[in-house]
């Protein structure tokens, strides 16, 4: 019997493949711990992070500030920077257990009637016995010693609360950590850092400044509010790193003002706000003199005041000047055009080298300075400027190579008022 089919056959492909799209509203925040043996772990809430993490962790505490916001983040991405040794020292109690969990191993020792630490750090050291991949070692002073045999091995460790676990320092460089996080998760654009030292932030300001997403931080050293000139903020201005930014904060490195900034400006639509004049929960302001603001200004330090009754961020620039919100907004446009064009790449047996298949590019730069412009990132007037080549007069060594160059595009920003002045007169 003949069918239809025979006669009319019909093949549909589908040019649906979805892109991926980049995300700006994901903070990451790394830091040195053993909580677990992945480079990265995502947490949706501050009852998920308390499941790995002391609340006297910097770690929670950032996480406290990242959850705590008005308007909080969804999600956020907590890196592992690697810690080779752990130290414990148990708290002496008899016939108690005593529990230490080594890569997800929990081994146990009880204390007899007549305790001592000797005893026990001796019991725990029986107790892990010739574990794989990890060495034991009983100090004989009442403390023990917990490391990865090959010396950078990822490694966990967690212990009851009887006894107190001490990481060593990290000798693992800042960029080889970043680089190991990024590859187990590069979703997320802001990232911070347990660690507030000057050698730190430069050493992490200067990985970040490479790629494209931004770097906070703060800070409470005191020559930041004086003329020093080698201060953290004076040293990253003269670098004109604008893939950074930070606040000065009495408190830095117990509140982590810059995760309450980040988790409370992170959720808006790139474009759509500026970081200035902005309200933290969970950040005690600090009190300037009009000579240190002058100072702070000059090094482009955000501080966080009570102006007006009301306590607020006040500047909003990166390192190298530029505003945030305004990186954050290139950022969005680089990404939204790529993505696009790569959706029509991607999704099309083929783009011709003719007008049309120029127009199919040119459509994606515009539909992302359309939105820009919906969004409030750039200004509608003067019309932004989009010039396409003409197929017919482009260089045929660059169609040889299937090359489409000399697409360009100019746009003005939107910006912001954050200054306001006012000049009158009044008479009778």
């Amino acid at each position: 019997m003949t069918k239809i089919t025979d006669i009319i056959n019909i093949q549909i492909t589908r040019e649906t493949r979805a892109v991926s799209r980049a995300s700006f509203s994901i903070p990451c925040f790394i830091a040195s711990h053993t909580a677990f043996t992945e480079r990265a772990r995502e947490y949706t809430d501050l009852t998920a992070v308390a499941e790995d993490f002391a609340t006297t962790s910097k770690v929670y505490k950032a996480a406290s500030q990242y959850f705590g916001q008005q308007v909080v983040p969804q999600r956020i991405v907590v890196g592992r920077r690697q810690i080779n040794e752990v130290t414990g020292t148990p708290t002496v109690a008899n016939s108690t257990a005593y529990s230490i969990t080594i890569n997800g191993t929990a081994y146990t020792y009880t204390s007899d009637a007549n305790a001592t630490a000797l005893e026990i750090c001796a019991g725990l050291d029986t107790a892990v016995g010739a574990a794989a991949g990890i060495t034991f070692t009983d100090n004989a002073d009442g403390t023990f010693e917990v490391a990865p045999t090959v010396s950078g091995t990822a490694m966990s460790v967690v212990a009851s609360a009887n006894i107190a676990l001490v990481n060593t320092a990290a000798s693992e460089t800042w960029a080889d950590t970043i680089t190991a996080v990024r590859a187990a998760s590069d979703k997320w654009y802001y990232v911070s850092t347990d660690d507030h030292t000057d050698a730190g932030i430069q050493a992490v300001a200067t990985v970040i400044q490479a790629v494209d997403k931004l770097y906070g931080f703060s800070s409470s050293e005191a020559a930041i509010l004086t003329n020093a000139t080698t201060d953290i903020f004076s040293v990253l201005k003269g670098l004109t790193y604008d893939h950074s930014f930070g606040l000065y904060s009495a408190n830095a490195d117990t509140q982590f003002p810059e995760c309450a900034w980040i988790g409370s400006q992170a959720q808006a639509v790139p474009g759509s706000n500026t970081w200035s004049f902005k309200n933290l929960v969970g950040v005690t302001p600090d009190t300037i003199s009009d000579t240190q603001t002058t100072y702070a200004k000059d090094k482009y330090v955000a501080t966080y005041e009570t102006i007006g009754g009301i306590s607020a961020t006040t500047r909003s620039q990166t390192c190298g000047a530029e505003y945030i919100d305004v990186m954050v907004g290139v950022s969005w446009t680089r990404s939204r055009m790529q993505e696009g064009i790569w959706f029509v790449l991607v999704n099309s047996a083929k783009v011709p080298y003719i007008q049309a298949g120029i127009s199919q590019i040119e459509t994606q730069v515009r539909k992302v300075i359309a939105e820009g412009i919906r969004n409030g990132l750039y200004a509608s007037t003067p019309a932004p400027v989009i010039t396409v080549p003409d197929a017919a007069t482009v260089d045929a060594n660059l169609r040889a190579t299937r090359t489409l160059d000399a697409l360009e595009f100019e746009v003005r920003l939107a910006g912001a008022i954050e200054k306001v002045f006012v000049r009158g007169k009044v008479s009778v």
